[in-house]
């Protein structure tokens, strides 16, 4: 198999893949493309999240916001929910009323500035050019707003109708299982939340950059993704609770950084699993180049 090797190597010498895994990440300077994917991400977090309400809204399914914004909430440290969800519940309000169109576009294209920003750190850990035109990639980049958006609706509708489903199965058959009933809910929405998560870093790392792998090469940094982002959750909200309290230092400004500290670190963790899919693939070709020689 093709890069077989590469992958038993991983296996053999992981303290050596690790380093130079980051060593990849800092000679690309990936601490800046995270700091950078940081900003883009709460810049266009709130614009996304108008332009996924209006969506739901045209569709007669407003309601299911409210649903969106309570599970994106499970996925966040405590200190950092609170931080969002009060001027995210305060442009949801506005939403509401309904965007005019022109509105629509604008948070459209603030949307996809964010995807270009993306973009810009995917082609930098590739270590490639852009060689696509500017109106070209702006299509794309809007295209992919849309169709995450609608990726989050059939999402959403699993995680209301999912539930719904299950305490009607649970009533008809009486199968007593009341441990695994009561859990099966959360179980639902974090593996749809994990789920869409892979999807959406894998589309990322497939879609953006100008020279496009396969998905089967990016497959593993969507993985990762999926691992450490749970993990790095877990222990900085752990952190926040027993250890940190910036509002020691910053005030009332204390849960805006530990919110812009959370995104520089989910940025941190996107660009390292662009970064492992760029190594692999490099293994992968010397190996061919060794089998070939």
């Amino acid at each position: 198999m093709p890069g077989g090797s590469a992958i038993k190597d991983i296996g053999l010498l992981p303290v050596r893949f690790v380093y130079d895994l980051i060593v990849r990440f800092i000679e690309d300077d990936g601490l800046a493309s995270a700091g950078y994917l940081a900003y883009i991400g709460l810049m266009t977090l709130l614009p996304f999240i108008v332009f996924l309400f209006t969506l739901l809204g045209l569709v007669g399914q407003a309601d299911y916001g409210d649903t969106l914004v309570r599970y994106m909430f499970e996925f966040m440290p405590p200190e950092v929910a609170f931080t969002l969800e009060a001027p995210i519940r305060e442009v949801v309000g506005k939403a509401s009323e309904g965007v005019l169109t022109i509105s629509l576009l604008v948070v459209l294209w603030i949307s996809g500035s964010g995807i270009e920003g993306v973009r810009t750190a995917l082609n930098r850990a590739y270590r490639t050019g852009e060689t696509r035109g500017y109106w070209r990639l702006r299509g794309q980049s809007t295209a992919f707003v849309i169709g995450f958006s609608g990726v989050i609706f059939v999402a959403i509708v699993c995680l209301v109708v999912g539930p719904v489903l299950w305490s009607q199965a649970e009533a008809f058959f009486d199968i007593g299982l009341e441990f695994e009933i009561n859990r099966f809910p959360t179980t639902i929405r974090f593996g749809v939340g994990n789920l869409s998560m892979f999807v959406f870093a894998v589309s990322l790392y497939h879609l953006l950059p100008d020279h496009r792998p396969r998905i089967r090469d990016v497959a593993p940094g969507g993985i990762a993704v999926c691992l450490l982002v749970t993990g790095a959750t877990s222990l900085f909200s752990f952190y926040l609770e027993r250890f940190a309290s910036y509002s020691a230092i910053y005030g009332s400004l204390g849960g805006v950084i530990s919110t812009m500290i959370f995104f520089y670190i989910l940025g941190a963790i996107f660009i390292l699993g662009a970064e492992l899919n760029a190594l692999l693939m490099e293994r992968r070709r010397q190996e061919k180049e060794k089998t070939k020689a």
